[in-house]
């Protein structure tokens, strides 16, 4: 497994407070006998950094693991190796959980909305691209679905309405002879060079030192996809769950979505 690990040793406050600007108060008192609360998240530690002092203020200490893809934090959490995991929205939680007979659940609250658009370096409009155009699909099953969804949104094809998770080989109608490709969300990026356009999080041109901005079109259903806080069901209920979730809802993070993420984080709580 391939994972770095990075220790945020936040020194506890036993009493609740409340913290300005940055989420509920809340007490790690509250939440049990954990001392340490594991904490794993996907790719980098940028985030959960710029939340520590407000995790601080609320009264957590924390360990973080990161993970290098999208699996493994999951995995991880099932084992017990992490008591919490922060990366995915709840649509691919569901799926995950279907597919591998999990029970995890997303913490409330949500913390940002993350924009999903279709990307090009040959076309500036969904009416430019050609027929036989090849594009490239995320191959996780929440958000393929996504992806084709937003094709079927601008009619460029059409869906079987009744599966509620849709392929690519539930498309009923492809008028214009796409062809798809589909790989690793974070891989796709990569491909731009060899398709016509790309469906995928837009966080994840950023991670590739792309301009997410520059999108062909772009799905209308980000609060549906907003990314949370993960735990298994026995923690649902855990006040230290929900008080991470509060404390990360903070001034550090909203401009770290603002600037580093070039806006295609939405923050749940603005």
């Amino acid at each position: 497994m391939k994972r770095k690990v990075v220790s945020l040793m936040l020194a506890a406050v036993m009493a609740a407070m409340t913290v300005t600007g940055c989420g509920a108060s809340s007490s790690k008192s509250e939440g049990g006998d954990k001392d340490v609360i594991r904490v794993g998240v996907r790719d980098t530690s940028e985030a959960i950094d710029l939340c520590k002092d407000a995790i601080k203020e609320a009264g957590y200490e924390i360990e973080v693991t990161v993970f290098d893809d999208s699996i493994q934090p999951n995995v991880a959490l099932a084992e017990g190796s992490i008591d919490i995991n922060w990366y995915q929205h709840e649509p691919y939680m569901t799926a995950y959980n279907e597919e591998n007979g999990t029970d995890f659940v997303m913490v409330e609250p949500k913390t940002a909305a993350p924009l999903f658009a279709m990307y090009s370096d040959k076309w500036d409009k969904v009416s430019e691209l050609p027929d036989g155009a090849t594009i490239g699909l995320c191959n996780d099953s929440s958000n393929q679905a996504r992806g084709l969804r937003m094709l079927e949104a601008q009619g460029l094809i059409k869906l079987d309405a009744s599966v509620e998770t849709p392929t690519y080989l539930d498309i009923k109608e492809n008028p214009h002879n796409f062809e798809f490709i589909q790989t690793d969300m974070q891989i796709l990026p990569q491909s731009l060079a060899d398709v016509d356009a790309i469906c995928l999080a837009a966080a994840h041109m950023v991670n590739a030192g792309l301009d997410a901005t520059d999108y062909v079109c772009a799905s209308s259903d980000a609060e549906v996809y907003a990314v949370g806080w993960v735990v298994t069901a026995e923690n649902k209920d855990a006040e230290w769950a929900s008080g991470l979730a509060k404390a990360v809802q903070c001034d550090a993070l909203a401009d770290y979505y603002a600037t580093e993420k070039n806006g295609t984080m939405v923050p749940m709580w603005k």
